[in-house]
């Protein structure tokens, strides 16, 4: 069944490619910007940033080399990058079909058709930036039973929660799985949502360099939360309601770790950010390795009705992931 996609169409060596709208951040042109060579990597400075410039067909081995007109600031693995195009042909709404089996490349995720009967594809812009690879998406060799184990941990995680958040709003709260997954630090922080969108973070550490639990919430999803408690999100109150939250529900997800595994992980005192998506999962994880196993849960909880959505985020110490597994009896012989 298809299903419709906001994506940017660009085209690069006379071939067009789709960027989906949920990592695009602005387009911009070369014509007035001085690209500079670091090291041997091109780079432009962006809202005083230093961005990395990726010649799109170059990466995907048609050519390359050659001056580039535009370029799409882009959130891939993680952090910003600047794609460089012959042309931006423009934002479109399209219906999005399935890779055929036989044209499967790592690069895309799926294809659009547009009015004039072309077929793009819709390229992953993790992958194009080398920020990730789909090759074992969410594997890193474990076996499937190990991979259960981990992601029961989050299952378990979630039923703590809403109880816990049903106690504090005194309403019912039901919580819907939309997506569980073991992966790269970098491919789970293009997965949370779209990095472009205002949102909300609660980040909150584990004691003794245990790693840390982010609590995100995309799309207003923090504002909604805010209005049941009869606050918003833009004042004090509403941040310290919102903050409690996610103290909550990220108590609850470590609790569950320590009731299956036994280990000691004790939250320390959250604190909370609103931004850009991308901005905040950026700080929140500077400093942790693109490729350190996560463990990511993209939810979304029902108060009376009424839908918000959240992506909890579990990045453990380094070597805590194979800590877990021997913890749960799965680990490696």
């Amino acid at each position: 069944m298809s299903k419709s996609i906001h994506v940017l169409v660009v085209r690069a060596e006379g071939l067009p490619w789709a960027l989906p709208m949920d990592s695009v951040e602005q387009t911009l042109g070369f014509t007035d910007r001085r690209v500079h060579d670091v090291a041997g990597t091109p780079v432009l400075v962006f809202r005083g940033d230093a961005l990395e410039v990726i010649d799109v067909a170059e990466r995907l081995g048609f050519g390359g080399g050659g001056q580039r007109v535009a370029g799409v600031v882009v959130w891939a693995g993680g952090r910003r990058r600047v794609f460089a195009v012959d042309e931006l042909i423009g934002q479109m709404v399209l219906e999005r079909e399935a890779v055929p089996r036989a044209t499967e490349a790592a690069h895309m995720s799926s294809l659009v058709l547009m009015e004039s009967g072309e077929v793009v594809p819709v390229l992953e812009p993790g992958v194009i930036a080398g920020a990730w690879s789909p090759a074992g998406a969410g594997a890193f060799g474990f076996s499937e039973l190990q991979r259960s184990a981990l992601l029961e941990i989050a299952n378990i995680g979630s039923g703590n929660a809403a109880t816990a958040l049903s106690q504090l709003l005194g309403k019912p709260v039901e919580i819907g799985y939309a997506e569980a997954l073991l992966a790269t630090l970098a491919e789970a922080a293009d997965k949370i949502g779209a990095a472009a969108s205002p949102s909300a973070v609660v980040d909150t550490p584990v004691a003794d360099d245990g790693g840390k639990v982010l609590l995100l919430f995309p799309d207003g999803a923090g504002e909604q939360l805010c209005e049941l408690f009869g606050t918003r999100l833009d004042d004090e109150m509403g941040r310290s309601a919102l903050r409690e939250v996610g103290n909550i529900l990220a108590s609850s997800y470590l609790n569950a770790v320590v009731e299956m595994t036994g280990m000691t992980l004790e939250p320390e005192p959250p604190t909370i950010e609103v931004d850009l998506l991308g901005s905040l999962v950026q700080r929140s994880l500077q400093g942790a390795r693109a490729e350190d196993p996560t463990v990511l849960m993209r939810s979304v909880m029902t108060v009376e009705s009424s839908d918000a959505s959240f992506a909890f985020l579990f990045v453990p110490q380094l070597g805590a992931v194979e800590l877990l597994l021997d913890h749960l009896g799965v680990g490696s012989a």
